[in-house]
């Protein structure tokens, strides 16, 4: 055994008969920031054993790389079968100034029990970093990094960092909370009718837990937010694909078909409004069936001085089309469209006269029967028979003029689709 200790000594170099001896020991940056990379250098002879504590313990080769996080003393011991030397340098790693936290959060905050989460965090001037709560329990950390953790429950980490001797506060600390919630579901799911003649209508229901709502269907997708209703037309069988959002992740798709008998429209067809005491009256030229190009006109039902007019009217929008550029109006500008957005299912008409920039515009008078504005709607047979407008419903109509803003005044008729 004595002769195999005496092999090993020789072939690391030594002299097992010589006490072992350090010609230096030395660091590179003896004032390092906390946690910042310094190399411990050493030069020994005649040692079997070398090592440095409290870290990183026994060395084969120099320089060592070490990370103080607060004054250390490192000190290097030589070791030989005649005994052992030691000696020490201190690296005085101090901050500037007490430990501040400078990000700590949980991603994804909500979710789903057994969803992963990453935890992220940055100190500055921390000595010492420690975060509790994970999986692991209370570890050490580094001042930057981060780590996965699956909750199973709602969980709350904490992470505390500690000012070197000096700096006040001592320790400051941080909470970042992985909140455990329920997948949202959907309950139901139901179109009314679930079969229908091509131009009809359905109404879809559902009912759920989701924050959020959307459907798909003939080939788009309709954000519709907390609603839980929506009127469809469709014109062709359609399976329509309801999704759900909230802080738990996504419900669905739930499907649901509306089955369609064709009945293509042929022609268009306009029944005027009532005699009535409207300032306005919207009227149709005369069109033989088939009739798929309808020209309507806006007329003074009697003498009167106008800046401008509008109405927003609900209406089956698949059953025509109409061009933006066709409108012909007597004011200075004028739009007519089918709306989108907060106006979808809408006929949006809206014209009027153009101030100076210094005062508002000046009326524009009509005498009786006076046309406003005229514009052209063509029908789209594949929308199906049934009533693309009908005036008599309610909707939102104005007339502004010198004397004010007047609500209503406007006549509407009745648009079918036949």
């Amino acid at each position: 055994m004595r002769r195999l200790l005496l092999i090993a000594l020789l072939s690391c170099g030594c002299d097992p008969y010589l006490p072992p001896h350090i010609d230096s020991f030395t660091v590179d940056n003896p004032n390092p920031a906390p946690g910042a990379e310094v190399h411990l250098h050493y030069s020994v002879r005649d040692a079997s054993i070398i090592s440095i504590v409290p870290e990183p313990g026994e060395v084969t080769s120099s320089p060592v790389t070490v990370r103080p996080r607060e004054p250390t003393t490192y000190t290097l011991r030589a070791t030989n079968l005649t005994g052992a030397v030691s000696g020490s340098v201190t690296v005085n790693a101090k901050s500037s100034g007490a430990a501040s936290i400078l990000e700590f959060s949980v991603t994804p905050s909500q979710a789903p029990a057994g969803t992963a989460r990453s935890i992220s965090w940055k100190i500055h001037n921390g000595i010492r970093t420690v975060l509790e709560g994970t999986f692991a329990g209370r570890i050490g950390v580094e001042e930057e990094g981060h780590l996965n953790d699956v909750p199973a429950a709602t969980t709350v980490y904490s992470l505390f960092a500690t000012s070197s001797v000096g700096f006040l506060p001592g320790q400051v600390s941080a909470r970042a909370v992985a909140r455990v919630v329920e997948a949202p579901a959907i309950t139901a799911f139901a179109a009314t009718p679930a079969a229908l003649l091509q131009g009809d209508a359905a109404l879809l229901r559902w009912d759920g837990s989701a924050l959020g709502w959307s459907i798909a269907g003939s080939g788009a997708t309709a954000n519709l937010g907390t609603a839980k209703s929506l009127v469809v037309r469709p014109i062709v069988t359609t399976t329509y694909a309801l999704t759900g959002v909230g802080p738990g992740g996504a419900a669905g798709p739930a499907q649901v078909t509306v089955t369609v008998t064709p009945r293509v429209a042929t022609t268009l067809a306009y029944t005027p409004p009532a005699p009535g005491s409207e300032k306005l009256r919207l009227v149709a030229d005369a069109c033989a069936a088939p009739c798929t190009t309808l020209t309507f006109r806006l007329l003074a039902a009697a003498p009167l001085g106008l800046r401008g007019v509008s109405f927003n009217l609900p209406l089956d929008a698949a059953k025509l089309s109409l061009d933006p550029l066709a409108l012909i109006t007597s004011f200075d500008t004028g739009k007519a469209v089918l709306g989108s957005g907060p106006l979808r299912g809408m006929l949006v008409l809206g014209a009027a006269m153009k101030g100076t920039g210094t005062a508002p515009a000046a009326d524009q008078a009509f005498s009786s029967g006076a046309e406003l504005l005229q514009f052209p709607v063509a029908l789209q047979a594949q929308g199906g028979q049934g009533v693309v407008f009908d005036g008599a419903a309610a909707f939102a109509a104005f007339i502004q003029s010198a004397s004010g803003r007047t609500p209503g005044g406007i006549a509407v008729g009745r648009l079918e689709a036949k």
